[in-house]
């Protein structure tokens, strides 16, 4: 009679082993997975950058049996700390992404990629970039004052070239469109005063606000996108470090890649807004004066990456 029950034992731990290593089986096959693209034009591990130039990371990752919710990327610094530079979602069995960012003045980070899937499963791929310790800070190019119309203004334009520091009006904007990286337009939002910087590529970013005001960008071959940080909200760059700014320094540090939005609301006397370009060169914007109309305009200064 025991050695029966001892054999029922040994059976009933045999099969409950089975069963989980089964489900550990079945687990460990839920977990993405996730690589990096490699070829000439891609960022490789333990790769020296000179400060401010493009890092070029290419991304795929794929799960076999849930789907892929949240891709998030993190620049790891030496002491442990981080900063999140891309969080998005989507849902997707794979997930094939080439994204550029700019070398900043840390000696060493260490990049972060990972992917969720729906069973909130994870996987991550790392790449460490260095800074060349023989990088130089560049010079700025600074227009110490601007005056752009908002929407219903007749004396000042609301399109800028900021490669000329030149201002035009809708009509002439269309013509010079691929030299057009800013735009303003004036609106009331929670019941208060907003003067907006944009640019004509918030109109492929989901949103038509400025679309609204100037319906010929719906029409433009090309639609540069400028992103603005609206991290400054909470941790604001002072006048007194704009006006002291003399290379560029200032403007690579100020600008956080994950705050980097469509626009930027409630640009109001004395806010210093970071801002990246299409191109990637960085810059800064002081608001001088900002009128409370839509017949107004708004005044700024500008430091931005030679």
């Amino acid at each position: 009679m025991i050695n029966k029950i001892k054999a029922v034992f040994i059976l009933i731990i045999s099969v409950l082993l089975i069963l989980l290593n089964a489900c550990e089986k079945t687990e460990e096959s839920t977990v993405p997975e996730i690589w990096f693209k490699t070829g000439e034009v891609y960022a490789q591990n333990d790769d020296t950058v000179e400060v401010g130039y493009p890092l070029n990371f290419g991304v795929q990752a794929r799960s076999t049996e849930s789907m892929i919710t949240n891709f998030v990327i993190k620049k790891v610094f030496a002491d442990g700390s981080y900063k999140v530079a891309m969080d998005t979602g989507l849902y997707a069995m794979t997930l094939n992404i080439d994204k550029t960012f700019y070398q900043g003045v840390e000696d060493v980070v260490e990049w972060t990629f990972s992917v969720m899937c729906k069973n909130r499963l994870s996987a991550h791929a790392h790449m460490k970039i260095n800074k060349d310790p023989n990088s130089q800070f560049g010079g700025v190019v600074f227009y110490p004052s601007i005056t752009m119309g908002y929407q219903q203004n007749i004396e000042f334009g609301q399109f800028l070239d900021l490669n000329e520091g030149k201002v035009y009006f809708e009509d002439s904007a269309e013509i010079n469109q691929s030299a057009i990286e800013l735009l303003s337009y004036y609106i009331e939002e929670d019941d208060l005063p907003s003067p907006v910087f944009s640019s004509a590529g918030e109109y492929d970013n989901y949103s038509t606000e400025a679309s609204g005001f100037y319906p010929s960008i719906q029409n433009w071959s090309t639609r540069n996108y400028t992103l603005w940080d609206i991290s400054v909200d909470n941790d604001p760059v002072s006048v007194n470090d704009f006006d002291n700014c003399h290379n560029d320094s200032l403007l690579i540090v100020s600008y956080h890649d994950v705050w980097g939005k469509k626009k930027f609301k409630w640009a109001t006397e004395g806010r210093v807004i970071p801002f990246q370009r299409a191109n990637g060169k960085k810059g800064l914007l002081k608001v001088i004066r900002a009128d409370e109309t839509e017949t107004g305009s708004i005044e700024f200064a500008i430091k931005m990456q030679l």
